[in-house]
């Protein structure tokens, strides 16, 4: 996000291959690739202040773009905001499932997340279509690797599930230690997918965040 004239906040949404209007394109699964090719994308484009907003796996991409528009562009990021993600130093708490039989993975991502909509569980069709972005997904959050580097300097706000047994508050807490800036932790009603049932709640903390960090 990037502020325009006026103090109005200009809105980048990132689409990765595989989905939407890129359903063609093979979809990505490495965090790395994801974020370089991003940062590639955008740094030309990209004027300070400017702040990103990751979800679940998006979270961990956010912050690798942050860190790479950082250190290979030269831009900070004023704002960081992640949701529904750990901290990226913080261990794994499930065995790796992107390896998994289409049927066996399917199973095991709709216990862990309650994603997988039955027009998609119980049609082979759409299964076909769907099944490469998700697994493409799980790939890149079960292979991806925190490497330790300098601190951002940022504000970063961290938001949560209560109910989301795979993204404790402790774990959200840990976000705190990627930054010497100001660190705001949120938990909202709900599982993994709080954003369907809290959005207008995420929406007015991040703009709350976004012009404390934004406005001089």
């Amino acid at each position: 996000m990037a502020p325009r004239s006026g103090g109005a906040v200009e809105p980048w949404l990132l689409r990765l291959p595989g989905r939407e209007a890129r359903l063609r394109e093979p979809p990505l699964d490495n965090v790395d690739e994801i974020v370089q090719q991003t940062a590639a994308a955008i740094a030309p484009e990209l004027r300070s202040p400017f702040a990103v907003f990751g979800y679940s796996l998006g979270a961990w991409v956010a912050f690798e773009l942050v860190r790479e528009l950082r250190d290979r562009y030269g831009l900070r990021a004023a704002h960081l905001g992640v949701a529904a993600r750990p901290a990226p130093q913080t261990p794994m708490r499930h065995p790796p499932m992107h390896t998994l039989p289409d049927n066996d993975f399917i199973d095991v991502l709709d216990r862990r997340f309650q994603a997988i909509p039955p027009m998609i569980r119980d049609s082979p069709e759409m299964r076909a279509i769907y099944l490469p972005a998700l697994r493409a997904d799980t790939t890149a959050l079960e292979t991806y690797r925190y490497r330790p580097g300098p601190q951002l300097d940022c504000l970063v706000s961290a938001f949560g599930g209560t109910e989301d047994a795979d993204c404790p508050s402790t774990d959200l807490q840990a976000w705190g230690e990627l930054t010497t800036g100001r660190f705001q932790l949120r938990m909202l009603p709900g599982g993994h997918f709080f954003l369907n049932t809290c959005q207008q709640q995420l929406l007015d903390a991040l703009s709350l965040d976004l012009l404390r960090a934004l406005v001089p």
